[in-house]
């Protein structure tokens, strides 16, 4: 935001607005509080969005009054206009006691603008011409008569207002009359924001940026309206004719190029420009209040213009504004970004802006950071304590916002970054992430580290190195004399060193100190002897890597890469996969000119681990390299962004097909669902991490959905087939029953189910997921319709089986009984004749005799020949007998 340190008090000529509702103390005394503060309120509505659209500034309402000032007075008088037509618009519609009527005094003059409000003559005669002027009427001073008798459609009439002494008052007051056919729009002005950013720039930027407001003749004067160079050298102009803002940026964006382009560091151009359009803008007032929006949303070398000014060019030039990108939501206010026609800036091939600058300064890189800002014994990064893991939040920003979040930082004072490291609860999220992040690309080589792997005996490299909280042991010499070292203390620290050389001359820790020692008291000899030392003590795996990687370090600043690429190969022998080394051996092969081979084995490193894109990003070590560099690695991210847009539409349709199949309330779905909403909130992030994790999240849903489906498909195929069997069963049973009458609504209902089972089978053949959930209701509903069917059928089972048993058994009885009673009605008297012939001395003829043996041998006859016939019936059933239905 531009901003005047000395601009909070300052004198200018205003246009004073007053504005007073005629008869508000007596609205209130007739119709109450509740209805005086809504009419208050609507006078303020209307009267606030007309100041507002005209440009005004709103000072303070008081009751039924506003107070408000303008830098034009025919702004003002617009304004007036505007508020007695909406009033006018507003009585209409309302009931006469319900009306609002307003007068409205316009003075112009000097007034004191303070901080929020105004003071001054000008505000007494404004207040006094609104007193004077009557309901509906708009009273200005001479001051303001002489400015506004340009505007056309209007009539001004001098008023005589006469004192108690019956004589006029000085000075002449006028009253505004005004055709209502006519509408006033507000003046607009384009106006343009130019800010140099001096600390992203190189070389000699100040001197060019000062030789470009010198030649400003040669770029805007005469053009423009108003001018105001700050205190920072940002430049702010205005003007009525909007496409000249356009002309302006252009130039002053060439000039830059052209007169930076010999400086080989500098691939981006150090400066901001805003295009913006605004009723009635003024300068002293654009000084005054600044430019309300957040600067670190800009890039420095585009041009942002606000869909106002947009549409002002088009109304002027008759051609619509084609902005090359959608306006930042993140910003206050939406800003597009403008390609211009005739300007077109280098290609920008870089993905992250600020690596050149990371790099830039006075001193010799820092041992501990790579930063040239600042020399090795004040580097910020030894107030970290622990290890941290911002560089892997950053992989889940774009790569505009990681250029927000390093601009906001580059451009805050060396205080605010300090206070970044040592307070970062006090400090702010950006400046936070982009200051740990810097920081985090060497913690290996600092003292933090030293600390985690302090007497850690692990001989696992990447536990130790993802390792966040450093060692448990906070005593001792050893551990003392680092952290003299941590916070300067040298003297301290190599006098308890010294002690520790006596007490533990093969602990590996006190050189590796004494290393870290002689790296801040800048005598590199003894730096390399005692890492040297520290090598030779060193027990663990990590100890000996972490030693040789401060080697490696120590070599590659001292310009031996030859040196330093050997240390790090004497890694590979401890450790063949350690990334780490990888990485350094990486930046060795590119500044000893191997940059193919680099570059492939960075691309290499970054697919078998992710987060050496962020380093590879922004490591200032690479600096020199970054336009190759990037190249590939822009490559990388749309190989990755496609595949996991792809990924993620296979995704979408596979968890859609789930949808279908399942039910909407079913945990298969929920858990789905909420895999799907982390991919679309990745995918709003448009980072790197962000896309591989879309990748990798979208491969386990289509895997998850598929493998519900499958399992899902392979039950209602098991019900199918249970249901099958269950109709199959009722087929035969109801086939079996000669009496149609019993069995033929069943077997109707049955010819339905199996027409509904042929609509699931088709669907199940042909993967119809739109009718799965249909068909898996329909087969509830069939098992229903089978529970209903088979109670009955069993009943009728039962009841036709009694039917059939009696019908054996009446035909085998009726067979029985007819022998009997042949026998005894033919054969009996027979058998009783002969007998009495053979055999006299029995005495059976005798009538009584012959009664009593026909009558039993008839009751005999036919109880054996029913008890034969229930028997020989009942073994025909059992062998006719349906079978029942299987069991569900």
């Amino acid at each position: 935001m531009i901003s005047n340190a000395n601009a909070k008090k300052s004198v200018e000529k205003i246009a004073v607005l007053f504005t007073d509702i005629i008869g508000s103390t007596r609205f209130f005394k007739s119709h109450g509080n509740l209805a005086g503060r809504k009419m208050l309120q609507q006078h303020e509505d209307i009267v606030s969005k007309a100041i507002t659209e005209f440009g005004g500034t709103i000072v303070k309402i008081i009751g039924d009054s506003v107070l408000a000032f303008f830098a034009n007075p025919q702004e003002a008088t617009k304004v007036a206009i505007r508020i007695q037509k909406e009033f006018n618009r507003y009585n209409k519609q309302k009931d006469t006691e319900y009306e609002i009527h307003v007068r409205i005094g316009i003075h112009f003059g000097e007034g004191i603008i303070e901080d929020k409000d105004i003071f001054g003559n000008v505000v007494n005669i404004a207040s006094k011409l609104t007193n004077l002027a009557g309901s509906n009427q708009i009273f200005i001073s001479h001051d303001v008569f002489a400015l506004i008798n340009t505007l056309s459609s209007l009539q001004i009439e001098s008023v005589e207002i006469q004192d108690k002494n019956n004589t006029s008052m000085e000075p002449t007051i006028y009253q505004v009359l005004w055709d209502k056919s006519i509408d006033f729009d507000p003046t607009m002005m384009s106006v343009i924001y130019m800010r140099p950013l001096r600390k992203l720039g190189f070389g000699n930027f100040d001197n060019i940026w000062s030789n470009l407001i010198k030649s400003k003749a040669l770029f805007w004067n005469g053009k423009i309206d108003g001018e105001a160079i700050m205190d920072n050298q940002s430049i702010i102009l205005i003007t009525k004719k909007p496409s000249l803002v356009m002309d302006v940026a252009g130039d002053v964006l060439k000039f830059l190029e052209e007169n930076l382009s010999n400086d080989k560091e500098s691939r981006i151009l150090p400066v901001q420009i805003i295009i913006d359009a605004g009723p009635c803008l003024e300068i002293d007032r654009l000084v005054r209040e600044g430019f309300k929006a957040d600067w670190e949303g800009f890039h420095p070398g585009t041009i942002y213009m606000s869909p106002s000014a947009c549409k002002l060019i088009e109304k002027e030039q008759g051609v619509p504004v084609i902005p090359s990108t959608s306006p930042d939501l993140d910003q206050t206010q939406s800003f597009y970004e403008i390609t211009l026609d005739d300007y077109k800036q280098k290609e920008n091939t870089l993905l992250f802006l600020y690596q050149n600058v990371l790099c830039r300064g006075q001193n010799s890189p820092c041992f501990y950071c790579s930063s040239k800002e600042h020399a090795v014994q004040n580097c910020p990064s030894k107030h970290l304590t622990e290890m941290t893991d911002v560089l892997n939040k950053l992989g889940y920003l774009s790569f505009d916002k990681i250029d927000d979040i390093f601009l906001a930082y580059l451009m805050s004072p060396e205080e605010a970054k300090q206070k970044a490291v040592k307070s970062p609860k006090e400090s702010r999220g950006q400046e936070l992430s982009a200051c740990l992040g810097f920081y985090e690309l060497k913690q290996i080589f600092q003292l933090r580290f030293f600390k985690t792997i302090w007497d850690n005996q692990s001989n696992d490299w990447d536990k130790i190195a993802t390792t966040k909280n450093g060692s448990d042991d906070k005593g001792g010499f050893i551990w003392l004399a680092q952290d003299c070292i941590r916070v300067s203390n040298l003297i301290q620290a190599e006098s308890l060193l010294q002690t520790c050389l006596e007490k533990y001359p093969v602990d590996y820790r006190t050189y590796c100190a004494l290393g870290f020692l002689n790296i801040e008291k800048a005598n590199p000899s003894w730096s390399e002897h005692y890492f040297d030392k520290a090598l030779h003590y060193a027990k663990t795996k990590p100890q000996k890597i972490f030693i040789l990687l401060l080697l490696s370090r120590f070599y590659d600043l001292a310009g031996n890469s030859d040196n330093a690429l050997k240390k790090i190969r004497e890694i590979f022998i401890i450790d063949p996969f350690c990334a780490e080394a990888a990485y350094q051996e990486i930046a060795f092969k590119f500044k000893l000119g191997k940059k193919d081979e680099a570059l492939k084995q960075l691309i290499k490193l970054i697919r078998m681990n992710r987060g050496y894109y962020i380093n590879a990003l922004i490591d200032p070590d690479l600096a020199e390299f970054n336009k190759i560099i990037h190249q590939e690695l822009k490559k990388l991210f749309k190989e990755t962004r496609q595949k996991a847009q792809k990924m993620a539409y296979g995704a979408e349709r596979e968890f859609f097909a789930l949808e279908k199949f399942l039910k909407e309330n079913d945990d298969e779905i929920k858990k789905a669902d909420a895999v799907l909403s982390k991919i679309r909130e990745l995918a709003l992030t448009d980072s790197y991490f962000g896309y591989i994790d879309i990748a990798y999240l979208s491969d386990s849903l289509i895997n998850t959905c598929r493998k519900t489906i499958r399992h899902q498909k392979k039950e209602f195929i098991n019900a199918i087939k249970k249901i099958h069997r269950r109709t199959r069963n009722i087929f035969s049973l109801t086939r079996n029953y000669h009496s149609q009458f019993f069995s033929n609504p069943a077997y109707k209902q049955l010819e339905i189910i199996q027409s509904e089972l042929n609509q699931i089978s088709v669907a199940i053949k042909f993967n119809d997921f739109d009718k799965f959930r249909k068909m898996s209701i329909l087969c509830e509903e069939i098992f229903k319709k089978l529970d209903e069917i088979e109670p009955e059928l069993k009943r009728l089972k039962i009841t036709l089986d009694i039917k059939t048993f009696l019908i054996i058994f009446l035909k085998n009885s009726v067979f029985i009984l007819s022998v009997i009673l042949f026998a005894g009605t033919i054969i009996f008297p027979v058998i009783v004749y002969y007998l009495n012939t053979f055999f006299p001395e029995f005495n059976i003829s005798t009538a009584g005799n012959t009664g009593f043996y026909h009558k039993y041998f008839i009751i005999l006859g036919v109880l054996g020949g029913l008890s034969f016939a229930f028997l020989k019936s009942f073994k025909t059933f059992l062998k006719h007998k349906i079978r029942p239905v299987d069991d569900k």
